[in-house]
């Protein structure tokens, strides 16, 4: 008679165990998709603003401030599933320096088109393009206390051909 009611007690206790874990169990397992689902966003934005690097510094006419429309363009194509919510801060921004060969010493002018005169041969002129981009990631669940929205920051720079 012992027997059963130690079986009918143990059973009673993993139920009871069961239902403070299983809460916690869930919670654990919607974080992890939370966690996941930003990461990938994060990821796909640093694609876009490598991407949108990339066109721009193929040729020295994409990187150009007038093209900023398709170095935009290369963004959002290369993350379809955020192309709606990527915003650009700040325009694509060309930078010079002008690298002396003989002291590897760098300098760095106030304008790229001022530079053109002032780096002069056997030094090197070194552009590249930087890129900035940011994007707002929604949350699978929306969870109290937490914020309804998340944005992500991405940079890429680039050097450009000449």
């Amino acid at each position: 008679m012992r027997t059963r009611e130690f079986a009918s007690q143990e059973s009673g206790s993993s139920i009871l165990e069961l239902a403070f874990s299983l809460p916690l169990f869930l919670l654990l397992i919607l974080g992890g998709a939370e966690i996941a689902n930003i990461a990938w966003a994060s990821v796909q934005l640093n694609n876009a603003a490598h991407a949108a690097a990339q066109y721009a510094s193929s040729i020295h006419a994409n990187a150009s401030p007038t093209n900023s429309t398709n170095i935009e363009q290369a963004a959002k194509n290369e993350a379809p599933a955020l192309a709606a919510t990527i915003t650009f801060p700040n325009p694509p921004a060309l930078l010079c320096s002008c690298l002396t060969q003989s002291t590897g010493a760098q300098t760095t002018p106030a304008s790229c088109t001022d530079f053109q005169t002032s780096c002069i041969s056997p030094n090197v002129i070194l552009s590249s393009i930087q890129i900035t981009t940011q994007a707002v990631v929604r949350p699978l669940v929306h969870y109290p206390g937490l914020p309804a929205t998340y944005t992500l920051h991405a940079q890429a720079t680039m050097g450009v051909v000449p």
